[in-house]
């Protein structure tokens, strides 16, 4: 069976994977903070696309803290590979905690 234009599933994911990338790399350095613009940027992104699962996005986002995602974009900039790697990994983390919501 053929699909003329892409399946809800397929949007659905790009949608999701838009998402854990704008908040991945924006999240973490805003002055309101930067759970409250990955909150924002969820809430967006689901008006947009309605197929997001926005409670799931939230629920999610809410197991990290401000630190937690402040610490994430200290460690990626740091100049130490140690401190890169930490940050790298609880990037990714993240992403795949946000993921869980596709």
């Amino acid at each position: 069976m053929t699909d003329s234009g892409p399946s809800k599933r397929r949007i659905r994911a790009t949608a999701a994977a838009a998402v854990v990338a704008l908040v991945g790399l924006s999240a973490c350095t805003s002055d309101p903070g930067p759970k409250r613009v990955a909150r924002d940027i969820i809430e967006a992104e689901a008006i947009e696309n309605p197929d997001l699962d926005e409670q799931c996005l939230l629920d999610e986002l809410d197991k990290f803290s401000d630190g937690e995602l402040k610490a994430i974009d200290e460690n990626i900039e740091a100049e130490n590979s140690d401190r890169n790697a930490e940050g790298e990994a609880a990037l990714a983390a993240f992403e795949l905690s946000l993921a869980r919501c596709i």
